[in-house]
């Protein structure tokens, strides 16, 4: 199990950052996580698959928590022994699963990591019928959307027409009760059985979010989709009602971007040992330091200053996480950032 006590889950009343910014508790914003959590089988130092708890939104889940915030993940769990896995290690790290489904009779989607000779990944996934994708909107009746939150997602819970309509209306509810939408497009290709249906997929998001994070070769691949430019996609994206889009390029400056300027951040130089789980690092720093800085989706747009802080804090978190091997162990604590 991995070496975070529930302390340091928990900890963080108030703080002074090294620019003597006074940093309030952020249990006002709660940050409600949707989407796949799953089995990353990773290979270690002799090349054996260890079985380590992954999915894109759950690691966003569990940075956020572990960085001091309230987190709350929404997906469906087998019954079977990684399910339990899953749901036992997202309530170690301090993040609720009380709306999470449990379902008999299917399997936990698994994920097999291969690092290349640069320690990026590749992955092949093992996700056919999985407990992921059997959710429906009615699963999460019973969940209340807090009254000041985020709300955070990725594409992998588009790929089918029933995760799909189960995603577009979670969403849609988010956007009813006024939480701050986050969309980190994530792609992940060989999940999609039907690459026709994936702009389309996508795109239908935009409207309804306030911050959308890509990789450029995300970006590249969305804009030429659309016979665009990359700017031109971004023009796009913000006439659609999009604040910020952060862009991620490895280790070159992650890139925030808002209708009237694009800064660009400079990303700690490290030795990178995994990248894996090193853009739910990212975003949910990124959501977490903003939380502290009482940014909400009231007052977002006009929050430039605070944004380019939050970018800041967050690529700390992505470069440490990449200096590290496995996923949610190596996502950091705020200790180990400060």
């Amino acid at each position: 199990m991995p070496a975070v006590s529930m302390a340091e889950q928990r900890h963080l009343h108030s703080s002074i950052n090294s620019r003597g910014l006074y940093m309030s508790h952020c249990a006002a914003m709660k940050l409600t996580c949707f989407g796949e959590a799953l089995i990353d089988l990773l290979p270690n130092q002799e090349g054996a698959l260890l079985p380590i708890v992954g999915g894109a939104p759950a690691n966003a889940a569990v940075g956020f928590a572990k960085l001091g915030g309230t987190a709350e993940f929404l997906g469906g769990l087998a019954s079977d022994a990684f399910g339990q896995k899953i749901r036992s290690t997202l309530e170690y790290y301090g993040v609720t699963t009380n709306y999470c489904p449990t379902f008999d009779n299917t399997n936990t989607a698994l994920a097999v990591v291969v690092l290349d000779e640069h320690n990026e990944r590749q992955f092949s996934f093992y996700r056919n019928q999985t407990a992921d994708l059997l959710v429906s909107e009615a699963n999460f009746a019973k969940f209340r959307w807090p009254e000041i939150g985020a709300f955070h997602f990725c594409s992998n819970t588009l790929t089918t027409s029933h995760i799909s309509n189960t995603h577009m209306a979670l969403l849609k509810q988010a956007a009813a009760h006024q939480q701050l939408i986050c969309f980190d497009v994530n792609l992940r290709l060989n999940l999609w059985h039907d690459l026709s249906q994936l702009s389309n997929r996508i795109e239908a998001c935009y409207a309804y979010c306030d911050i959308l994070k890509f990789s450029l070769e995300e970006l590249e691949y969305l804009s030429q989709a659309a016979n665009s430019t990359t700017q031109q996609y971004c023009h796009w994206l913000f006439s659609l009602g999009v604040k910020v889009v952060l862009l991620s390029d490895g280790k070159h400056p992650v890139k925030l971007i808002t209708q009237s300027q694009c800064i660009e951040v400079t990303t700690p130089g490290i030795q990178v040992v995994d990248t894996t789980g090193a853009g739910d690092s990212l975003i949910s720093g990124f959501l977490f330091y903003l939380a502290q800085l009482g940014v909400h989706k009231a007052n977002l747009a006009n929050a430039t200053h605070k944004l380019e802080l939050a970018a800041q804090f967050a690529v700390k978190c992505g470069a440490h996480t990449c200096a590290q091997l496995g996923v949610m162990q190596a996502l950091p604590t705020l200790e180990q950032i400060s």
